[in-house]
């Protein structure tokens, strides 16, 4: 079964990913992940609606923390 990785949303390191699985071309199932530059384990959603809560608090939690904020000085996060 093949995978299709869709970049949503991408702030201070944090990203929504929506992930479908396919089979002949077709979706058969899709999820979505989150993903960050902490050192919390990507989660996943069933559905966009649900994922954006958490998404929104991971990026206020990487807004926070010294070393997102220097990345994003030097300009290497958005």
């Amino acid at each position: 079964m093949a995978t299709r990785k869709t970049l949503m949303i991408s702030r201070a390191g944090v990203r929504l990913q929506r992930i479908e699985h396919l089979a002949r071309q077709q979706v058969a199932q899709s999820s979505w992940r989150i993903s960050t530059m902490r050192r919390n384990q990507p989660r996943s959603f069933a559905d966009e609606t649900a994922a954006e809560g958490p998404f929104d608090m991971e990026v206020i939690a990487s807004l926070t923390n010294p070393l997102i904020i220097d990345m994003q000085r030097r300009g290497l996060l958005d």
